[in-house]
C-alpha cells in the first residue's frame, strides 16, 4: 500500500490523472468505472485541476484512494508515475513537527474559522519564505478546506523552514481571530501556548501582534468623475482612516477629456502621498476612482501615468486602485441596500464561503431586469457571459450592476470561446477567495499581482467594481454657484 500521507505522492497521483485524463468527462468515466461512483457528486469545481484534487481528497478520506490508484496502474501500468510513487527515497524525509502537534492546533479550529485561516496562511507564509504563496506554487487550486492548510503545513514541513511557517500561521491566525471576532468571545490562550512552545522547541524568534494592535491607517486619493458634455469634470479628495473630513492637498476639480485626466492623476498622487507623510501606515495610497457607468468599460488600468523619474509606466503597476460607482454617491435607495449587502459580505466572508454566495452569470439575459432580480439577495456578481455588440444593451447590463448594489462585481468583456470562459470563472474565483474583499487596498493588492503576473488576456480584461457604504467624495451642490467653479 502507498502511504498516501505524503503529500507528495498525492500530487503526483493527482497530476497523473489530470494528463492521462485532459476532460471532465474522460475523468467521468474512469471514476465511474474503477469506484461506481458519479464524478460530479464526489468531486466538483470549476476547472479539471480543482476537480481532480477534490477527487483524490474524496478518495483518502472513505479510504478508497488505493482502490482508485490500483485501477489506474493496471490500466496504465507503464505510466513513470506508478515508479515515482512507489520507489523507496534513498533518503528517508522526517518532519520536524509530529502528528500529535498537528493533531493539537487543528482541533482548535471550527468550520467558520476558513476565511480567517485561509488569509493566516497566505500572510504567514510570505512572513516565513519571504514569498508569496502564488509564487511559490502558481498552479495550486484554491484552497476551500481547513485540511488544505494542515496538509500544505506538513509538506512545508520537511524542510528547516516548517517550524518557522508553523509558527507564523499561528501567529497570523491569533491576529486575524482577534480582528474577526474583536478578542472577546473567543479564548486563544491555546493557541498561543502552541505557538510559544513550538517556537522555543524549534528556536524560532516570535513575532507575536501586540495585544492592543493599533488600527492601519490607509490614505485614499478619491477620483470622481461626472460626465459634462463630452468632458468630464473631475473631483479629486484626500482622506486617511480615521480623519472624518478630507486632508488639503493644494489641488481642485479640473474640467478635460476622459484621456486627459491620466495627465492629472501623477501629480495628485505625489502630492497626495506628500501631504499624507507620517499620517498614514502604508506605502503608497488606494486611489478610489467613482466611475459613471458610461465609462465603466473604460481599462483604467493601462492608462499610461509617470512614475517618480517622469517615465511613463501604466496605472495598474504603478499604484493600487479600484473602481467604484459614480451613480450610486447621490442615489439614497443604493445606499440602503449597499449597506444591506455589505453586511450580508462580511458574514459571508466570517463563514469562509463569500465567493460561493455570489451569483454566477454565464449567459446573457435578454430580459431586461432579469439579472435584477437575480442580484436581490447576494453580496457579489461574476459574470461570465459575454457583453452584448450592442452600446445600449451592454450600457442597460451595467445599470442593472449598478442598481443592484451589490459590494462586488467582476466581469470582462472579451469572453469568447469555453476555454477563456472556464480561465475567467477560475480567476474570478481565486480573486474573490484570496483577497479580504472589505478591505479595498488588499484587494487591489492582490489584483495588481494577479495583473503583473498573468499571461492569459482574459484575466488581463477582468473588470473589477467594488463599492462600500462609507468614504463617498463631497460633490458640489448645484444650488450653490461657488460649489460649481472649476479650474
Amino acid at each position: 500500500m502507498v502511504n498516501w500521507d505524503d503529500n507528495k505522492k498525492r500530487k503526483d497521483f493527482r497530476e497523473a490523472l489530470q494528463k492521462v485524463y485532459p476532460s471532465d468527462a474522460e475523468l467521468a468515466i474512469f471514476v465511474d468505472d474503477a469506484l461506481d461512483k458519479n464524478l460530479t457528486t464526489i468531486a466538483g469545481g470549476d476547472n479539471l485541476q480543482v476537480i481532480a484534487y477534490n477527487l483524490v481528497n474524496w478518495a483518502r478520506a472513505q479510504s478508497r484512494l488505493d482502490e482508485l490508484y490500483n485501477v489506474f496502474k493496471q490500466e496504465h501500468c507503464k505510466h513513470s508515475v506508478i515508479e515515482k510513487i512507489e520507489r523507496s527515497s534513498f533518503v528517508s524525509q522526517t518532519c520536524n513537527l509530529t502528528q500529535n502537534d498537528w493533531d493539537e492546533l487543528f482541533g482548535q479550529f471550527r468550520p467558520d474559522d476558513l476565511a480567517d485561516l485561509q488569509r493566516a496562511f497566505r500572510q504567514g507564509f510570505e512572513q516565513a519564505l519571504k514569498l508569496t504563496f502564488q509564487q511559490a506554487q502558481p498552479k495550486h487550486p484554491p484552497i476551500l478546506e481547513l485540511t488544505q492548510i494542515r496538509e500544505l503545513l506538513e509538506s512545508y514541513d520537511a524542510n528547516e523552514k516548517g517550524p518557522v511557517l508553523a509558527v507564523r500561521f499561528v501567529e497570523c491566525v491569533i491576529a486575524e481571530l482577534q480582528r474577526s471576532n474583536g478578542g472577546n468571545d473567543r479564548n486563544l490562550t491555546a493557541l498561543e501556548w502552541w505557538r510559544d512552545r513550538i517556537a522555543q522547541q524549534y528556536k524560532v524568534s516570535p513575532l507575536a501582534p501586540e495585544p492592543d494592535q493599533k488600527v492601519v491607517r490607509q490614505g485614499y486619493l478619491l477620483v470622481a468623475f461626472e460626465e459634462s458634455g463630452s468632458d468630464v469634470i473631475v473631483y479629486p479628495e484626500l482622506r486617511v482612516t480615521g480623519e472624518s473630513k478630507p486632508i488639503e492637498f493644494g489641488v481642485s476639480p479640473v474640467k478635460c477629456t476622459f484621456q486627459e485626466v491620466a495627465d492629472y492623476l501623477s501629480d495628485w498622487i505625489y502630492l497626495a502621498e506628500k501631504a499624507l507623510d507620517g499620517k498614514h501606515d502604508s506605502d503608497e495610497i488606494l486611489l478610489e476612482l467613482f466611475l459613471p457607468c458610461a465609462l465603466l468599460e473604460e481599462d483604467l488600468a493601462i492608462w499610461k501615468v509617470k512614475d517618480k523619474r517622469a517615465k511613463p509606466i501604466s496605472l495598474g503597476m504603478h499604484r493600487m486602485f479600484v473602481i467604484r460607482s459614480f451613480d450610486r454617491i447621490g442615489d439614497e435607495n443604493a445606499k440602503k441596500v449597499l449597506e444591506r449587502k455589505w453586511q450580508l459580505l462580511k458574514d459571508c466572508m466570517k463563514t469562509g464561503n463569500a465567493c460561493d454566495k455570489f451569483h454566477l452569470q454565464e449567459k446573457y439575459l435578454e430580459t431586461k431586469g432579469a439579472l435584477l432580480v437575480l442580484l436581490k439577495n447576494v453580496p457579489g456578481l461574476k459574470l461570465a457571459a459575454e457583453f452584448p455588440l450592442e452600446r445600449e444593451k451592454r450600457e442597460d447590463l451595467l445599470y442593472e450592476i449598478i442598481d443592484s448594489a451589490v459590494p462586488i462585481a467582476l466581469w470582462s468583456p472579451s469572453v469568447v470561446d469555453e476555454a477563456i470562459l472556464a480561465e475567467l470563472k477560475t480567476q474570478m474565483n481565486n480573486l474573490s477567495r484570496e483577497s479580504h474583499l472589505t478591505d479595498f487596498a488588499d484587494l487591489a493588492h492582490r489584483w495588481r499581482e494577479k495583473l503583473a503576473q498573468s499571461e492569459t488576456e482574459s484575466v488581463k480584461h477582468i473588470r473589477l467594481l467594488c463599492d462600500c457604504p462609507d468614504r463617498l467624495p463631497n460633490l458640489p451642490d448645484p444650488d450653490r454657484e461657488e460649489d460649481l467653479l472649476v479650474a
